[in-house]
Parts: structure tokens; C-alpha cells; sequence
């Protein structure tokens, strides 16, 4: 089962969990809750942002607002990989038809199978040859990774290590523009 992460769309470093007039200028800012989302979500968390509604029962409108923002971003984070594939072996290629800038990788298993993986790396062809990207032991969920930019031919994933046949529901990479 995944660990929660909880926090606060409002914060100062206080207890912002409930509802209080004027306090719209505490709202994160849009950069702050994208670094939750990758310290949360990419770490295999689920992120849990706290919310509250206004005594007349409605969500406040600089808060929806921000919410809005915030899906947003991550959807043109996430919604278009350069290449994605999936699998249930040790070892998973990405090959481009071109050569392609890269910057982002997501991985995520198929966890009602258990989290299997405990040792992976995963390469980036380039005109040097394999170089290495990240190395890991965790993927769980999602695990989002972010480095330099790299232009690669293929990227791959070979898992080392697992407890039983890895279960690997997504596999891609990304150039997120930031």
C-alpha cells in the first residue's frame, strides 16, 4: 500500500489545515505544489492536499483556482510522452524513430501484484553509447525522475533485482519544458 503524504494548500510553516478569512496570500505557489507532486507522487506517495471549505460550504475561489493551475500543469507534464511501453519482464527498451531531447522518465508497476522491483537502472542510448540515467530500488505505484537533458536514440529499463516476475504498467520518458 502506498504512503500518504499529506500537506496543506495553504501554509506558512504554521497550522494551515483549517479555513480562516484572509489568509488567500498563504495559498502555495503553482512551482511549490509541481516540487510536492515530484517529492510525493514520484516517490511513490500518494499526495494528499488539504482543502477546506469556507463556512458557507463552498471551496474557496482562490483555492479552486490554484487547484485548477496545479492539475493543469501536471497534465502538460504527463500527458505526452516522447515513447511509453510496458511489460512483465526484466527488461523493458524504448526505441525512437529519432533521435529526441529527454529529461523526464516515469515508471510505475502493477501493485495489486505486489511491489516486485528492488534493484533497477535505466540507460539512455547516445552518441557516446549507453549512459546511465538513474539507478534505483523502488518503483512501487510511480517513481518520477527528472535529470539534464540527454538525446537519445532508446532509453531501457533493466530491473536487477525483484521478488517474483516484474509487473511494469508504464514505461516512458518525457522533455518537460519547465
Amino acid at each position: 500500500m502506498p504512503a500518504m503524504s499529506d500537506a496543506p494548500l495553504r501554509g506558512n510553516g504554521g497550522h494551515d489545515w483549517f479555513w480562516e478569512p484572509n489568509r488567500e496570500h498563504l495559498i502555495f505557489p503553482l512551482d511549490k505544489l509541481v516540487d510536492k507532486y515530484y517529492k510525493s507522487v514520484g516517490h511513490n506517495t500518494s499526495l494528499i492536499l488539504g482543502v477546506t471549505p469556507e463556512p458557507n460550504g463552498l471551496m474557496p475561489e482562490p483555492d479552486v483556482k490554484r487547484l485548477k493551475e496545479f492539475g493543469d500543469e501536471i497534465s502538460r507534464r504527463f500527458s505526452a510522452p516522447v515513447a511509453s511501453t510496458s511489460g512483465k519482464r526484466e527488461k523493458l527498451n524504448l526505441k525512437l524513430p529519432r533521435k529526441q531531447i529527454v529529461n523526464q522518465l516515469v515508471l510505475m508497476e502493477d501493485i495489486s501484484k505486489g511491489e516486485r522491483v528492488r534493484k533497477f537502472i535505466i540507460e539512455g542510448k547516445t552518441k557516446k553509447g549507453w549512459q546511465t540515467i538513474f539507478e534505483g530500488s523502488c518503483i512501487g505505484h510511480k517513481f518520477i525522475h527528472r535529470f539534464d537533458e540527454m538525446e537519445v536514440s532508446a532509453v531501457r529499463l533493466n530491473i536487477l533485482e525483484s521478488k517474483g516476475e516484474p509487473q511494469i504498467l508504464n514505461f516512458s520518458i518525457f522533455n518537460v519544458e519547465n
